[in-house]
Parts: structure tokens; sequence; C-alpha cells
């Protein structure tokens, strides 16, 4: 891999690094720590990718026209279009967020944010170089097949890193798939579904729905903090609620409803996560209980407290006895 990884770092000049800094808001030093290990990383995907030949055909097919890149006259043009989401999404699969969580985590600051600026920059060195050596797809996956092994050989510590952020990426995509779409979609939708049983019991209440969507997303995200990158609570909410979701899922739904959600939410969690339900149950309670509060003075409250009315106590009832009682205490 030591023409494309040394392709790479001649293309993150100290112009281009500064640029990048400012559009995702980390230090230069950070930019270029984290570039180290996101490009190998897309690298070793892209090679993990053309193992098959079927990839191999999609890899050519993500290559840009002319074997060049925007990234290299302008870093911050991908992010800007979009374009570097894209392709990260098409390299990464469903187990993208797993290895994003993964690198930051290992790393201490945001490095998955730059995943969007190297990988359009990795596809035009590596489509420039199959121009210019005249490269077929099965040529090409040899030529990034042998690269990515002598990347592993070298046993550094970004070698680990990558090898351990790629396995967190296989881990995420085989949990997901147990899932069906509909199923999945219910596992994201069931702190909603809390939320609304909760906001629904009080309509007189002075917070609005962004500010309750803001206290949802912070328990969420206190339980992301101690959550596995590859566990159903990282996975299923690795973006933030938005008030546009809950307005959607509001949409002609009763309290019964919401309770349903939730209900069957725990249930699927239950049969194809086992090792997940207990800090799925604690969230889908503690996003109801941050919510509960948000218009409520004197600290955080849990259920059974009594920062919230009469018809909020009676709604979190409803959901304790849904979720579960040891799970709402």
């Amino acid at each position: 891999m030591s023409t494309i990884l040394e392709g790479f770092t001649e293309a993150l000049s100290s112009s281009a690094t500064r640029d990048i800094a400012k559009a995702v808001g980390l230090k230069p030093e950070l930019v270029t720590q984290g570039m180290a290990v996101v490009g190998p990383l897309i690298a070793t995907a892209l090679a993990n990718k053309a193992s098959t030949a079927g990839g191999a055909v999609d890899l050519m097919q993500l290559l840009p026209k002319g074997g060049t890149s925007s990234l290299l006259g302008n870093p911050a043009n991908p992010v800007d279009g979009g374009t570097g989401d894209t392709a990260v999404s098409s390299i990464l699969g469903s187990g993208a967020g797993a290895i994003g969580a993964t690198l930051d985590r290992a790393l201490g600051f945001k490095a998955s944010s730059l995943l969007g600026f190297a990988a359009p920059l990795v596809l035009g060195l590596i489509g420039k170089i199959a121009g210019e050596k005249k490269l077929d797809p099965a040529g090409l996956a040899q030529l990034l097949a042998g690269d990515a092994a002598d990347f592993e050989k070298t046993g550094s510590e970004t070698a680990r890193l990558v090898r351990l952020a790629v396995d967190a990426g296989h881990q995420a995509a085989h949990v997901k798939a147990k899932y069906t779409p509909v199923q999945w979609e219910r596992v994201r939708l069931a702190p909603v579904a809390a939320a609304y049983v909760v906001m629904m019991a009080d309509k007189s209440r002075p917070v609005g729905a962004m500010d309750e969507m803001r206290a949802a997303n912070g328990a969420i995200d206190d339980a992301k903090k101690v959550a596995s990158p590859t566990s159903v609570l990282s996975l299923a909410f690795d973006t933030d609620f938005s008030v546009e979701e809950l307005s959607k899922f509001a949409r002609g739904r009763t309290n019964a409803d919401a309770l349903r959600t939730v209900r069957e939410a725990i249930e699927v969690v239950t049969r194809n996560s086992p090792g997940d339900v207990s800090t799925y149950r604690r969230l889908v309670a503690d996003v109801a209980s941050q919510v509960a509060s948000a218009s409520r003075e004197g600290g955080v409250l849990r259920f059974g407290g009594t920062h919230a009315s009469a018809s909020e106590r009676a709604a979190l009832d409803q959901l304790r006895s849904v979720i579960g009682d040891r799970h709402g205490r």
C-alpha cells in the first residue's frame, strides 16, 4: 500500500491540512494524526471490497473519471458537495458508524469527521494508478491486496488500529443483519415513542419539541459514551433525533401505538441482541425521564420522581410497566 499511502501523504500539504482543520473544527495537528489512520483504513476497506469479483467491478465504478479527484485540488469540495460522505457509505457500508466510533474512542477526538475527506482522495489516487497501469478489476484487486498485506506486515500501532476499526465494522454489519429494516426502525424509534408518551401526557407544558429532543439526545449521548461501538445502542443511534423525526412518528399515532412501539422494540432486541437489552431498556427509560424533566427545575427526574405533573407521572408509570421495573428506578 506504500504507493497509495505515499501519494496520500504527499497530497496533504500544510495548506490542505489547515483547510480540512477549519472545515471539521479540529486543530491541524489532530488532522495530521487522524489522516495518518483514516487514509490506510479507507485503502484497507477498498482492498477488502475488491477481494470479490463483484466488489472489484463495483470499485471500478467508484473511481473518479480520469483517475483524479477534486480533493487533490480543493480538499473542501467533497464535503461541501456531500461527495465524501457518499463515498464513505459506499466503501464502509453498514459498519461505517462503528468504524468511526472506534476511531474516535481510540484517538480521543472526532477522527471520523475526516473519513469524508480521505475517501475521495484515496479513490482519486487509486484511479490515477489504475489509469496509468491500465488495470482491469482483477488487476486492481491484486494491487490493493498486495499493498494491504504490506501495510499489515508493518505491525505498527496504526495497522493495529485500522484492523480494530475494520473488525468493528464487520461486527456491526453482523448485528444489523439480524434485524429487518422495519425492526431496526422500530428499535431506533422506541425512545422517540417514549418521549411522545410523556409529551402528550401534559400538553400545557411550556417547553417546545426542540428542547424535548435536546433532552432525549442528551440521554442518548450519555449512554453512548460507555456503550461499545458495535452495540445496538451505538449503532441504532449513530445520528441525533430531530424534531422532524418526532413529528413524523407522532402523525396519526395514539398513546397505545407509542407504547406498542416501545414494547415491540424491546422484544426484538431481547431476541436478536440479548446482551444489549439491559442497556437498551435503561436508555428508553432515561429518555422518558429526561423529557419529563426538560421544563422542570430541581434536577434530573427519574421514574417515580416528583418534578413531573400528575399526568406525566401516570405516563411514566405506563412506560415503566412496558420497559420493566428494574430499569425505571
